[in-house]
C-alpha cells in the first residue's frame, strides 16, 4: 500500500490539474446585452464622404451626431431615443476645410427622432424594430445604420471563425477575431464584413435589365467593391458584458476603367462611445408602434429622386405648368444652356405626378404645340404606371396624331418599369383599337411590350402566364390563319420575351416537329430559329437539342440550318457538343453550310473576350476535325467574319461579328447579320444588331416585263419537262427585303418590304412618267418654299445603382443622358423660266434656279454622372457633368444655271463669334438640401490654388545670369521639330495642372478665322490614371470667328463654272514658265557664292548644263540618253560629285525629274534632282571633297582622284582601286590606275562615306546627297574596268549595296566588294540579274525578289555606243525620252483649256481680289490621259499654291504627284502605280515618295507609324526590320493565283509581308497587252477592270468531245448514246426562258448537233461538210458569214470562228458558241441557281453536282448523264433506249430474309424489240422486299423512286440498241 501511495497521489494530482485546465480553457460569457434595469447613455457620429481618395481634391459629405439612450424595457426588448442630432454638411477640399453645420436640415431630421424607437437585442443580436407608423424610410434606415454597430456574433468556443451574418448590407461574409484581457475583464472583437460576397446582397438598380453578368470569373472583375471593418471593445461584469465602444470604418470603391489605383471612394466611418450607465428602467411609449423588420436596409416604394436636382414633391401640377413655360420659352430660337436640366426635372415631376395631375396639365396644354412636344415626351419615358393609364386614356380619346403615338407609345413601353401593375396596363395599350389599326403602330406596341415582359419576367423566378398569354394568342391565331407578317410579328416578340414556356410555340414554326411547318417560308422559319436566341440563355440544353437536330437535317433549307448554327454558337456550347457539330460538317453535302460552320468556328477559335475562353479552346480542337479546303473557298460561299479586341489591364473588350449567309440561287449574299457586343468589368450587353434578308431581288431587278409565258417556247419546255422522270420547274421565290434593328438585345423595329412595293419602287426609279411625277413634286415643292421648325427632347436613359452605407444612407451611382435635336427650315426658290403644264425632266436642263436657304441644326447632348448619398432630405455627391453642342447654321442664296453650268453661293460673311461645336466636361462636389431649394454648393474637384508636388517644381538657379544663361542655352538646344506653331501651353511637365491648346486658321480674304480650342485641368499630377485625367475641367470647342480685314467684307461667294465657260472665270492664270524662273534663282544665288568662295568659275558648268537638259528638254538640240549605272556591290558610294568636262549625260522623264529604275532592287534608288532630292544626316557636318578631273583616251584610260581628309575619331574608309583589264576595237592593252582616298567624318551620325572612282565620264546631281548614301556619280568608259573597295564602317552605321541597271560602255564592268561592320549594324547583299540572285539566295522570301516593271521591258532605256560618248560629238547626241517629253506638255494650259474653275472669295468694298482659286485642265482623250488641278491664292502678294498632276502613261504606268507651297516649290508627295512581274507573277507596285512634307505632316505620320507594325501582326504579316530609302514606300501585290496574291511593304526600316493571301473572288488573269496596241484613252484599261472581274464571275458550261465541265466548274468524261438529246442546260425556274439540247451525230463519232427553244423561236445548229448549218424555226440560213437577227426578241446569232455565236442577254444566255464539236454557253449572273441539266444547277454546290430531273443525287457521272436523256415515241425517233426501273438479277440475303429488290433509280434499256448492242455499267440503289410478296415492276402503285435505298449494285445500262424488230405499240 505504502508504495502505491505516492503514485495514487500523483494520479489524483494529475486529474485536478486537467480538469482545471478544462475548465481554464472555457471561454467567459461575453455575448454582449443591455441590463433590463439600466439606461445607457451613448454618443454617436457617423459621416459618409465622396470622391477621389487623395487630399486636397474636393469631396462631399454629411455627418450627423447625437446622443442615444438605450433602456432596457424588458430580458430582450429596449428602447431607443435619439437626442440632440446635428446633421453637418461638407463640400470643401478634404482635409482642409471644415464641416459646416446645416441647421434647417438638422430640424428636418430632428422631427422625425422626436418620438422614441423600439428594438429587439439577445446575445448580441438585433431583432426586429420598431417605430412611429409615419416614420420615413431614411429615418428609419438611419437607425439601422446606428443598430447595425451593436450587431456582434460571439462563437464561445473559437477566437477566429468566419461566417454569413446579416447586417443592413445584407447577408454577408463575415471575419470575426477576438481578443481577451481577463485580467482587466476586457475584450476587444474585430469584424470585417466583405460586401462582395454576400448570400442576399441588398442593392437596387435601375436601367441594367439587358446588362448581363460575364459567367466567367463575376467576383474578380466587378465595377463596384466594398468592404467594412468594426472594431468592439467589451467590458466584463458581473452583470454581463457591456459594449463601450465601437467603430466602424466602410470602404466602396468605384473603377470606371478598371484601374487599381484609379479610383473614386467612398468613405463612412461610426463612432459609438458609452458615456454613462444609469440604473433606471425604461418605460413603455404611449404611442403607436409598428415594426420595420430587422436591420435589412429597406428601399423606399417610390424611386429615389434623381441626384440630378431636388424637388418639392408639393403641388406638381403647377410646378409642371412653370417648368414647361420656362422651356419652351427659353428654347424658341435656340437651346438654353439649362434645357436639358429642366427636361429632367420635367420628367422627375411627371414620376410624382398622377394620373388626375397629369390630365390636368394636358388639358391646360394640348391646343399649344410646343408644349404638348415637350409633355409628350417627358410623360413617355417617366415609366410609371400613372403615365402609362394617361397614354391609355390619349389613345382612346384620340387626341394624338399618327407621328405622336408612334413615339409616345414606343418610348412608354420600353422605359416602363415592369412590375406586376404595369404588365396588364401596357397589354391594353398593345390590344386598343387606336393600335390594331396600324400595322406599324401594332409592330411597335407588340414588340415594346414584350420587352416589358422580359424586364418583368427577369425579376421572377417563373413567368406569369398571364404576361405571356397576348403573345402566345398572336402565334396561334397567326398559325390558323396562314398569316405571314402576323407570324413574323409574333416569333419577335416570343424573341424579346426569352421565355422557355414558348418553346411549344416556337417549334410550331419549324419542320422539326411539325409536319404542316415544310409549308412556311424559309424567312418565318430563321425568325422561329431567332426567337430561340433568348431562350438559350435561360435553358441552354433544351434549344441546343432542337437546333443540332436542324443542323443536322440536310433536306432544311441552308439559311435556316446556318442560322441554327448560329444560336448554338450563341449559347457557348461545351466540347462534346462543338464536336458534334464539327462532324456534322464533315459530312455536308451543301458546301455553304460547311463554309459557315467551319468560319464561325475558326473566328470563335481566335476570340479572346473571357467568356468566351471555354468555346475559343473547344473549337480550337474541333477544327482539327474538319478539312483545311473549307478555308479556302471563294466569297460565293457563307463566312462568318469577326472582329474585337479586349485588354485584359482595364477589363473592357469589345467584340462584333458578321454573319453572311449566301443563297444557292443568287451570287450575292441573301442575309447578313451583324451585332456588335461589349464587355465591361465582368459584364455583358448586346449594343447593336442589324439584319438584313433578301429573296427574289434580282428577279425583281432583271425582269424585263417579257412574256415568256405567251411564246412557244414555255409550252414545248413543259411538254420536255413531263417527259423527264419525275422533274419540276423551281418553286417560284416571293420578292421580299426585311430588315431588322435590335439594341441592347431587344429588337426595336422591323421592316418587310413585299412585292408590291419593291414594284412601284421600280417602276418609279425606271419608268420616264413616273420619275419626272416624282421630280416635278420637288420643284414644285422648292418653288413653293419649304418653312418648319421641328425640336425634338430625346431621354436617353438612367443607369443607377443603389447600396447602403453601413451609416444607413444610401449610396447611388448613376448615369443620365438627354438629347435635344432642333432643326429650323426656310427654303424658298424660284425657277426662271417658269416650268409649264406639261412638265419634262428636260427642262431643268434650260431653266436657272435660285434658291434662298436658312437652315439652322443642332444638336445638344447632356450627360451626368454621380457618386454620392442621395435622399429625400439631402444629395451629397461627386457629379461630373458632359455636355457636347453643335451647331451648324447655313444661311445662303445660290443661283444654279444649268444651260450654262454655273452654280453661284452666297453668303454673310462672319459677323460675330459662333460656336459650331462645343464640349465641355466637369467634375464637381455638389451639396444640397430640401430647406434650400435653388441653392446648391459646388466645388470644383480639382481647385484652382491646388499645391504642386515639391518634386515637380523647377529648379531655380540663385544667380539671374546664370539663370538668363541657361534659358538661353536650352532655346538654342531645343531641336526644330519640337516648337509648336500653335498656341500651346503643356504645363504639368512644372507642377501645373492647366493644358491650353489654341488653333486658328485664318481667312483674311472671307473676313473669317476658325478656331479650335481647348483648355483642360484635371487631376493626372496626383496619379496618371484615365480616372485622374478625366477628373477636372475639360472644355474644346470649334469656334468661326471674324478677322480684322482692310477693307469691309460684304459677302462670301464661291462660284463653280464648268464646260467651255471655265477658261473665262479664271482670275490668276498659271504660268509654267514663270514658275521655273522662280525656282532657277535660289539655285544660281548658291553658285555664285560658291564660285566666289572656292575661287573657281567652271565647277558648276556641267551641272548647269544638266539642269537645262533637264529643265527644257525641248530647246535643247540632241541630249544623249544613258542609263546610270550604280555598282551593284558598292556600299556607299561617295556624297561628293565626280564632275568632267568632257561630257555629261542626263536621264530625263517627261515630267524633269530624274529617271528612276523600277527594276532596282529591294532599297530602291533615290531621285537626286531638286524634286526628288532629299538632304542626308551627313549634309550637316562640315566636311569637303575636291574631285580633279581625268582625262581619257581611245584605248586606255587612267584617272586619279583624291579626297581631303578630316580628323575624327569615329570613322574613317578607304577605298582603292586594283589594276583593271582594259580592252578597245581597235587594240587591246593592260592599265593600272590606282587611287586611294580616305575620309574621316565629324559626326558619327553620318550614313555616307566618300569614295574615289576611275572614271572618263562622270554625272553629276544637285550638291545634295541622298539619305540611303548613294550619290549620283557613275562611270563610263570605252574600256571596262574593275574595282574592289574596300569599306569600313563605323558604330550605328547602315550600309547597302544597290542595284541597277549600267550605263557604261559596251563591255560590261564588275565589281567585288567587302563590308567590314561594328557591332550591332546591318549588311546585305542584293544582286542585280536573277541568275545571280538564284545562285547565292538557295531558297528565297518573297521581300528578296525584285519587282520588274513591264514599263521598262516594253520602253526600255536605250544604250548608247561607247564611241559616241565624246565631248566633241555633242551635236550628234539623241535622246528618246526627251524627244518623248517633247511632245508631252508640262502645263496642260498650254493645249488645252479648263474643264472646271472654282472660286471662293470674299466681295470687297475696296474691289480688291481676295480668296481661292480652283482650276482643274483634263486631257482624258488623248493616248495618255492627264488631269492637272491648281489652287492659288488670289491674295496680290502671295504666291501660295498647291498643285496636283494625274496622268497615265501607258497600260502599265500611272503616276501622280502633289506639290504645295510658295509656287508649289516647297513641298511634294509623288506616287506611281507600276504593272510588271514579281517572282514570275503578274504584279503591280504602288510607291509613294514624300521628298519634302510639313513637320505637321510628319509628326501625323509619325504617330500612324507606331500603329503600322501592330495592325500588321493583327493582319497575319510577317515583319523584317531593313533598312529601305527613308522617304518611300512600296506595296507590291503579286497575283500568284486567281484566288491568292503575295503582298510585300517596304517601309523605310522594315519590311512587311504575306504569302499567299486570300483573295475573296477571282481575278482574271489573262496575257499582258502591249500598250502600243491599246487605242486611246489608255484609262479603259482601268476602268474596265471591275467590269472585267464581273465578267470573270460569270460560270460557263463547256462540252468538248467527251469532257464535260459544269457551270460549277466540276469536271467529268461522258460518251452520250447514240442519237439521243440530252438537256444541257436549261432554265428551270418558273419562267422557263430556254433550252439547249445536245446528241451525237451520225457523221462522226465527236461530231454533235444542238436544238434551242428559246422565246419564239425553235434553233437547231448542225455539221455539214465541215461548217455548223444554223436552222431558225426550220428556215435553213447561209453557211458562210451568219449574221441573224431576231425581230421581236432580243436574239442574235452570227459566225464566228469556226463555228456560229448565240447572243440573247434578255433570256439569261449572254453567250452561246458552238462549232460541231466544241460547246460553250455563259449564262448571265442573276441565272445562278435557275439552271438545271447536264451542266448543273449553277449553284455553286460542287458536291452535290450529279442531281437528276427528280431532284435525286445520281451515284456516278455516267448516271447523272443518263437521267437527262430526253425519250421519243417508238419506232419515230432515233433514240432507242428510255428509263426504267429494273430488277436486281439475283436474290440476296437481308437481314437474313431472302429479298428480291427493285431499283430506285430508272436505269436504261432498249425497246421493246431491241436488243443492248452495247452497254455501260452504272451504280444503282435498290429498295428489297421479300421474295414471296406479289409486288413486281408491272405495278403500277409502287412508285420505287419514292422508296427508300436498302443497298447499291452495279448494273447494265444499255447505251446502243439494235432494232430489228421495234415493237412500235409501245
Amino acid at each position: 500500500m505504502s508504495s502505491r501511495a505516492p503514485f495514487t497521489f500523483t494520479m489524483r494530482g494529475i486529474i485536478l490539474t486537467l480538469v482545471l485546465t478544462l475548465v481554464g480553457s472555457q471561454k467567459f460569457d461575453i455575448d454582449p446585452g443591455f441590463g433590463s434595469r439600466k439606461s445607457h447613455l451613448y454618443s454617436y457620429e457617423g459621416w459618409v464622404l465622396n470622391g477621389l481618395p487623395e487630399k486636397s481634391l474636393a469631396k462631399a459629405g454629411v455627418r450627423l451626431s447625437c446622443k442615444l439612450e438605450i433602456s432596457g424595457l424588458s430580458e430582450s426588448t429596449y428602447l431607443l431615443k435619439i437626442r440632440s442630432p446635428q446633421v453637418e454638411e461638407y463640400n470643401g477640399i478634404w482635409p482642409r476645410d471644415p464641416f459646416t453645420r446645416s441647421s434647417k436640415i438638422t430640424q428636418m431630421v430632428s422631427s422625425c427622432f422626436t418620438r422614441p424607437f423600439k428594438f429587439e437585442y439577445s446575445s448580441g443580436r438585433i431583432g426586429n424594430i420598431y417605430g412611429p407608423e409615419d416614420c420615413p424610410d431614411t429615418c428609419i434606415n438611419i437607425v439601422r445604420g446606428i443598430m447595425n454597430m451593436m450587431q456582434i456574433t460571439i462563437k464561445k468556443s473559437q477566437n477566429v471563425y468566419e461566417l454569413q451574418e446579416a447586417g443592413i448590407g445584407g447577408v454577408c461574409h463575415t471575419r470575426y477575431v477576438i481578443q481577451e484581457d481577463r485580467k482587466n475583464g476586457r475584450v476587444s472583437v474585430t469584424k470585417t464584413v466583405d460586401q462582395n460576397n454576400c448570400q442576399e446582397k441588398v442593392s437596387k438598380s435601375v436601367g441594367m435589365a439587358y446588362i448581363y453578368p460575364c459567367p466567367v470569373d463575376m467576383m474578380k472583375e466587378r465595377l463596384v467593391k466594398g468592404t467594412t471593418a468594426f472594431s468592439y471593445k467589451l467590458k466584463q461584469s458581473d452583470s454581463g458584458t457591456l459594449i463601450t465602444e465601437v467603430t466602424s470604418q466602410q470602404v466602396y470603391q468605384i473603377s470606371p476603367f478598371s484601374e487599381p489605383t484609379g479610383v473614386a471612394v467612398m468613405e463612412a466611418r461610426q463612432q459609438l462611445t458609452l458615456l454613462e450607465v444609469r440604473s433606471e428602467r425604461g418605460s413603455t411609449p404611449d404611442i403607436s408602434m409598428q415594426s420595420y423588420g430587422g436591420l435589412r436596409y429597406h428601399f423606399p416604394s417610390a424611386s429615389p429622386q434623381m441626384p440630378l436636382q431636388l424637388i418639392k414633391t408639393k403641388n406638381p401640377e403647377q410646378r409642371i405648368a412653370e417648368t414647361l413655360q420656362h422651356i419652351v420659352l427659353n428654347n424658341q430660337q435656340d437651346f438654353h444652356d439649362d434645357v436639358p436640366y429642366r427636361f429632367s426635372e420635367l420628367v422627375q415631376l411627371c414620376r410624382i405626378a398622377s394620373a388626375d395631375t397629369l390630365e390636368s396639365v394636358w388639358r391646360q396644354f394640348s391646343d399649344k404645340p410646343r408644349y404638348r412636344r415637350w409633355l409628350l415626351s417627358a410623360i413617355s419615358v417617366t415609366g410609371t404606371t400613372e403615365t402609362l393609364k394617361f397614354i391609355k386614356t390619349r389613345l382612346r380619346s384620340d387626341d394624338l396624331n399618327y407621328i405622336q403615338t408612334l413615339l409616345t407609345v414606343s418610348f412608354a413601353l420600353h422605359f416602363t418599369k415592369a412590375d406586376e401593375q404595369t404588365v396588364p396596363i401596357a397589354a391594353d395599350l398593345m390590344t386598343s383599337s387606336r393600335i390594331q389599326k396600324s400595322p406599324v403602330l401594332q409592330q411597335v406596341a407588340c414588340l415594346g411590350y414584350s420587352s416589358v415582359v422580359n424586364r418583368y419576367c427577369s425579376q421572377t423566378l417563373a413567368c406569369p402566364k398571364e404576361a405571356l398569354q397576348p403573345i402566345h394568342d398572336l402565334a396561334d391565331e397567326a398559325i390558323s390563319r396562314g398569316r405571314e407578317d402576323k407570324m413574323k410579328l409574333a416569333l419577335k416578340c416570343i424573341g424579346n420575351v426569352g421565355e422557355p414556356a414558348s418553346i411549344k410555340r416556337i417549334l410550331k414554326f419549324l419542320p422539326i416537329s411539325s409536319s404542316g411547318a415544310s409549308d412556311i417560308p424559309i424567312h418565318i422559319q430563321i425568325d422561329a430559329i431567332t426567337a430561340l436566341r433568348k431562350i438559350a440563355w435561360k435553358d441552354p440544353k433544351t434549344v441546343q437539342g432542337y437546333l443540332i437536330q436542324i443542323l443536322a437535317d440536310q433536306s432544311l433549307a441552308p439559311e435556316v440550318r446556318m442560322m441554327a448554327c448560329v444560336v448554338i454558337f450563341e449559347t457557348r456550347p461545351a466540347l462534346p457538343l462543338i464536336t458534334t457539330i464539327a462532324n456534322v460538317a464533315t459530312k455536308e453535302s451543301n458546301l455553304q453550310v460547311a463554309s459557315f460552320v467551319y468560319s464561325h468556328m475558326k473566328a470563335l477559335s481566335k476570340s479572346r473576350l473571357p467568356y468566351l475562353y471555354n468555346i475559343s479552346s473547344a473549337c480550337n480542337i474541333a477544327l482539327k476535325l474538319l478539312a483545311p479546303k473549307l478555308d479556302r473557298l471563294s466569297y460565293r460561299y457563307s463566312k462568318v467574319v469577326s472582329f474585337g479586341g479586349y485588354f485584359d489591364n482595364y477589363k473592357v473588350g469589345a467584340a462584333g461579328d458578321v454573319f453572311v449567309m449566301n443563297s444557292p440561287g443568287t451570287m450575292f449574299p441573301s442575309a447578313i447579320i451583324s451585332k456588335l457586343m461589349a464587355y465591361f468589368s465582368g459584364s455583358v450587353a448586346d449594343l447593336v444588331e442589324v439584319g438584313v434578308h433578301v429573296e427574289g431581288l434580282t428577279d425583281v431587278i432583271m425582269k424585263r416585263n417579257i412574256p415568256f409565258a405567251e411564246y412557244p417556247a414555255y409550252k414545248k419546255i413543259k411538254e420536255i419537262g413531263k417527259a423527264l422522270l419525275g422533274w419540276k420547274e423551281l418553286p417560284t421565290e416571293t420578292p421580299l427585303v426585311s430588315a431588322y434593328l435590335k439594341l441592347s438585345g431587344q429588337e426595336l423595329a422591323y421592316v418587310n418590304v413585299n412585292k408590291e412595293v419593291l414594284h412601284q419602287v421600280l417602276k418609279t426609279v425606271l419608268e420616264p412618267t413616273d420619275r419626272s411625277t416624282v421630280m416635278k413634286r420637288i420643284t414644285s415643292q422648292i418653288r413653293n418654299g419649304i418653312t418648319g421648325q421641328w425640336t425634338q427632347p430625346v431621354w436617353m436613359g438612367e443607369l443607377r445603382y443603389i447600396v447602403p452605407t453601413c451609416t444607413g444612407l444610401p449610396l447611388e451611382y448613376g448615369s443620365y443622358t438627354t438629347a435635344l435635336a432642333r432643326a429650323a427650315v426656310n427654303i424658298d426658290g424660284k425657277i426662271t423660266p417658269p416650268l409649264t403644264g406639261d412638265f419634262r425632266p428636260s427642262q431643268l436642263l434650260e431653266a436657272s434656279m435660285q434658291i434662298r436657304s436658312d437652315i439652322n441644326p443642332s444638336l445638344y447632348i447632356y450627360t451626368v454622372a454621380t457618386m454620392g448619398v442621395n435622399t429625400e432630405y439631402f444629395q451629397h455627391a461627386v457629379e461630373i457633368q458632359g455636355k457636347v453642342l453643335a451647331r451648324v447654321p447655313m444661311k445662303f442664296d445660290a443661283k444654279i444655271d444649268m444651260k450654262l453650268k454655273n452654280i453661284k453661293i452666297e453668303t454673310n460673311p462672319c459677323q460675330e463669334e459662333t460656336e459650331i461645336v462645343v464640349g465641355r466636361h466637369k467634375a464637381f462636389a455638389v451639396s444640397r438640401n430640401i430647406a434650400e431649394i435653388g441653392v446648391e454648393k459646388r466645388t470644383s474637384i480639382v481647385p484652382e490654388d491646388a499645391s504642386s508636388n515639391i518634386v515637380e517644381e523647377p529648379f531655380k538657379p540663385s544667380e539671374r545670369a546664370s539663370s538668363e544663361g541657361f534659358t538661353m542655352q536650352g532655346a538654342d538646344s531645343m531641336p526644330r521639330k519640337h516648337t509648336y506653331s500653335s498656341q500651346e501651353d503643356l504645363r504639368h511637365s512644372t507642377g501645373r495642372k492647366t493644358h491650353k491648346r489654341d488653333i486658328c486658321v485664318k481667312l483674311h480674304h472671307l473676313g473669317c478665322q476658325l478656331c479650335f480650342s481647348r483648355r483642360s485641368r484635371d487631376a493626372s499630377f496626383l496619379k496618371n490614371t484615365y480616372l485622374h485625367r478625366f477628373i477636372g475641367e475639360h472644355e474644346a470647342k470649334i469656334v468661326l470667328m471674324p478677322v480684322q480685314t482692310d477693307a469691309d467684307i460684304d459677302k462670301i461667294q464661291v462660284e463653280i463654272q464648268a464646260g467651255s465657260r471655265a477658261a473665262s472665270k479664271i482670275i490668276h492664270v498659271v504660268n509654267s514658265e514663270s514658275e521655273e524662273e522662280d525656282e532657277s534663282s535660289p539655285y544660281e544665288d548658291i553658285q555664285a557664292k560658291l564660285k566666289k568662295i572656292l575661287g573657281i568659275e567652271s565647277v558648276f558648268k556641267v551641272a548647269n548644263k544638266t539642269r537645262h537638259q533637264k529643265k527644257q528638254p525641248s530647246k535643247k538640240g540632241k541630249t544623249v540618253l544613258t542609263e546610270l549605272e550604280t555598282d551593284p556591290n558598292a556600299k556607299n558610294p561617295s556624297s561628293s560629285s565626280s564632275v568632267t568636262s568632257s561630257s555629261s549625260s542626263s536621264a530625263a522623264s517627261p515630267d524633269g525629274k530624274k529617271a528612276v529604275d523600277e527594276d532596282g532592287n529591294d532599297q530602291g534608288k533615290q531621285v537626286r534632282n531638286k524634286g526628288a532630292s532629299s538632304k542626308s544626316s551627313s549634309s550637316k557636318n562640315s566636311s569637303s571633297s575636291k574631285s580633279s578631273s581625268s582625262k581619257s583616251s581611245s584605248s586606255s584610260s587612267s584617272s586619279k582622284s583624291s579626297s581631303s581628309s578630316s580628323k575624327s575619331s569615329s570613322s574613317s574608309s578607304k577605298s582603292s582601286s586594283s589594276s583593271s583589264k582594259s580592252s578597245s576595237s581597235s587594240s587591246s592593252s593592260r592599265s593600272s590606275s590606282s587611287s586611294s582616298s580616305s575620309s574621316k567624318s565629324s559626326s558619327s551620325s553620318s550614313r555616307s562615306s566618300s569614295s574615289s572612282r576611275s572614271s572618263s565620264s562622270s554625272r553629276s546631281s544637285s550638291s545634295r546627297s541622298s539619305s540611303s548614301g548613294s550619290s549620283s556619280s557613275g562611270s563610263s568608259s570605252s574600256s571596262s574596268s574593275s574595282r574592289k573597295s574596300l569599306s569600313h564602317h563605323s558604330h550605328g552605321h547602315h550600309s547597302r549595296s544597290l542595284n541597277g541597271s549600267s550605263s557604261s560602255s559596251s563591255s560590261s564592268s564588275s565589281s567585288k566588294s567587302r563590308s567590314h561592320r561594328g557591332h550591332g549594324h546591318h549588311s546585305r547583299h542584293l544582286e542585280g540579274g536573277s541568275s545571280t540572285y538564284s545562285k547565292i539566295w538557295g531558297d528565297h522570301e518573297i521581300y528578296q525578289y525584285r519587282f520588274r516593271s513591264a514599263h521598262r521591258q516594253e520602253f526600255p532605256k536605250r544604250k548608247i555606243p561607247a564611241d559616241r560618248l565624246s565631248s566633241t560629238d555633242s551635236s550628234t547626241r539623241s535622246s528618246h525620252a526627251s524627244s518623248r517629253a517633247a511632245d508631252r506638255p508640262k502645263f496642260l494650259g498650254d493645249v488645252k483649256t479648263p474643264v472646271l474653275a472654282v472660286f471662293l472669295h470674299g466681295i470687297r468694298n475696296d474691289k480688291k481680289i481676295g480668296g481661292l482659286q480652283l482650276v482643274v485642265y483634263a486631257d482624258i482623250d488623248s493616248i495618255r490621259p492627264r488631269v492637272q488641278v491648281f489652287v492659288s491664292n488670289l491674295t496680290d502678294s502671295s504666291k501660295w499654291k498647291v498643285c496636283a498632276d494625274a496622268s497615265v502613261l501607258n497600260a502599265h504606268k500611272a503616276a501622280a504627284y502633289l506639290k504645295w507651297g510658295r509656287n508649289c516649290h516647297d513641298y511634294k508627295i509623288s506616287t506611281e502605280l507600276v504593272t510588271g512581274r514579281f517572282a514570275a507573277h503578274p504584279a503591280v507596285q504602288v510607291k509613294l515618295e514624300w521628298h519634302k512634307v510639313p513637320s505637321s505632316v510628319r509628326s501625323i505620320g509619325d504617330w500612324f507609324y507606331k500603329f503600322v507594325p501592330g495592325a500588321a501582326f493583327m493582319l497575319g504579316f510577317s515583319e523584317k526590320i531593313d533598312k529601305n530609302p527613308s522617304r518611300q514606300a512600296r506595296v507590291i501585290v503579286a497575283l500568284t493565283s486567281p484566288r491568292t496574291c503575295d503582298v510585300v511593304i517596304k517601309l523605310p526600316d522594315m519590311i512587311l509581308y504575306e504569302k499567299a493571301m486570300r483573295l475573296p473572288l477571282s481575278l482574271p488573269v489573262g496575257p499582258r497587252i502591249p500598250a502600243s496596241e491599246l487605242q486611246p484613252p489608255i484609262w479603259n484599261v482601268f476602268a474596265e477592270a471591275p467590269s472585267a472581274v464581273l465578267e470573270n464571275l460569270k460560270a460557263y458550261c463547256s462540252v468538248s468531245y467527251n469532257k464535260i465541265t459544269t457551270f460549277n466548274g466540276v469536271q467529268f468524261n461522258y460518251t452520250m448514246p447514240a442519237k439521243c438529246y440530252h438537256i444541257l442546260a436549261q432554265d428551270c425556274s418558273s419562267d422557263l426562258k430556254f433550252l439547249v439540247m445536245m446528241r451525237n451525230t451520225d457523221e462522226a463519232v465527236n461530231l454533235k448537233a444542238i436544238s434551242i427553244k428559246l422565246g419564239s423561236h425553235e434553233i437547231d445548229m448542225r455539221p455539214a461538210n465541215g461548217r455548223v448549218k444554223l436552222l431558225v424555226d426550220g428556215a435553213e440560213s447561209p453557211t458562210v458569214n451568219v449574221s441573224y437577227v431576231s425581230a421581236g426578241v432580243s436574239l442574235w446569232i452570227q459566225s464566228e470562228k469556226q463555228g456560229l455565236a448565240l447572243f440573247a442577254p434578255a433570256y439569261g444566255i449572254d453567250k452561246l458558241y458552238f462549232d460541231g464539236y466544241t460547246f460553250r454557253i455563259q449564262v448571265a449572273l442573276w441565272m445562278a441557281g435557275k439552271m438545271c441539266g447536264v451542266c448543273g444547277k449553277y449553284d455553286a454546290e460542287c458536291e452535290q453536282e450529279y442531281r437528276m430531273p427528280n431532284g435525286y443525287l445520281a451515284k456516278d457521272a455516267v448516271s447523272f448523264g443518263h437521267s437527262w436523256i430526253l425519250e421519243e415515241k417508238p419506232c419515230t425517233g432515233a433514240c432507242k433506249v428510255r428509263h426504267s426501273f429494273v430488277k436486281l438479277e439475283k436474290t440476296v440475303q437481308l437481314a437474313g430474309v431472302e429479298s428480291k429488290c427493285y431499283s430506285t433509280e430508272p436505269v436504261l434499256r432498249c425497246m421493246k424489240g431491241c436488243s443492248a448492242a452495247k452497254t455501260t455499267p452504272v451504280t444503282v440503289g435498290f429498295h428489297c422486299l421479300p421474295a414471296d410478296s406479289a409486288t413486281s415492276l408491272t405495278d403500277k402503285q409502287t412508285k420505287f423512286d419514292q422508296k427508300s435505298e436498302d443497298m447499291q449494285d452495279t448494273v447494265d445500262a444499255h447505251v446502243t440498241c439494235s432494232c430489228e424488230n421495234e415493237d412500235c405499240s409501245a
